[in-house]
């Protein structure tokens, strides 16, 4: 669920690999421009006093992890089964204080998700290269767990709507969460020339949601969960943007999303007719 918008101005073989398939490439661009380690081997990395070792898996790992904040590592492989945060290159990338878990409790039980340590986002970010408009954004640590279960699913939202892109020839780039859309915002409002009078603050709105591409419902500036960048086959850069719809939602939350054209979401099946399925909180259906 989009966070709301306050509008007030204020080398080692490794033994143990991720199943990373597809990783770096295609559907996983988020270690692109990266200068970590690429190959099957580990290699050895100072920073900052300390020394790591990484392979190319495990770099592509902490991207994508760092991509989406926060992310189940039975997301991350193929579709043969998940992977446990608690051991093989998840613990090696733990062990290295890069990589921090937390327990996640839903209908399916309790379960592991990971996201990056602030050492593992300042490892990232010193060895990202391209101009910084058009680098991917990380970001570290747990900062809201009672959105927990909903981030969660971001990364698997972004794999469903990645293959959709993909089928029509086009090249994910980046991921924007909204996060990042939220700060930028917030930062354009509370510029130092920016006035409190409602009629500029209303123009201030108008004009950022131009800039971005982004819809203004009702007076209110509608950010989607996630915004997923991407080349066409003639080269033009695209965006699509994409809400997951939760059971926390209002009919005017729904309507305003509806309304505001995102690529739309669910969670599960409610079953609530007859013959539906059962609710799989691992199922994603596209609604819109």
């Amino acid at each position: 669920m989009s966070r709301g918008l306050d509008e007030t101005r204020s080398s080692d073989r490794a033994p143990d690999r991720v199943d990373d398939r597809g990783g770096g490439t295609g559907k996983a661009p988020f270690d692109r421009g990266l200068t970590l380690p690429r190959d099957e081997a580990r290699e050895r990395i100072e920073f900052r006093g300390r020394e790591y070792a990484l392979n190319g898996a495990e770099s592509r790992v902490l991207a994508t992890v760092g991509a989406f904040r926060v992310l189940s590592p039975n997301d991350f492989g193929d579709e043969r089964g998940g992977q446990d945060a608690r051991h093989g290159a998840w613990r090696h990338l733990s062990g290295q204080g890069l990589l921090t878990r937390e327990t996640l409790t839903d209908r399916d039980g309790a379960h592991y998700v990971v996201a990056l340590t602030r050492e593992g986002k300042a490892l990232l970010d010193a060895h990202a290269t391209g101009p910084s408009d058009r680098r991917q954004e990380y970001y570290a640590d747990i900062v809201k767990p009672r959105e927990l279960r909903h981030d969660a699913q971001l990364y698997r939202l972004y794999l469903e709507e990645a293959d959709r892109i993909e089928q029509d020839g086009g090249r994910p780039t980046r991921v924007i969460l909204d996060y990042e859309l939220k700060r930028d915002y917030q930062r354009f409002l509370n510029r130092d020339d920016a006035s409190d009078d409602p009629r500029d603050i209303r123009e201030d709105r108008a004009a950022f949601a131009e800039a971005y591409g982004l819809p203004v419902i009702d007076g209110h500036l509608e950010l989607p969960d996630l915004r997923i960048e991407y080349e066409t086959p003639d080269g033009r850069l695209e965006s699509r943007d994409v809400e997951l719809e939760t059971e926390h939602y209002s009919r005017g939350q729904l309507a305003g999303k509806a309304r505001a054209g995102f690529v739309r979401y669910r969670a599960g099946s409610s079953g609530r007719s007859r013959g539906g399925t059962p609710f799989d909180p691992r199922h994603l259906e596209r609604v819109g």
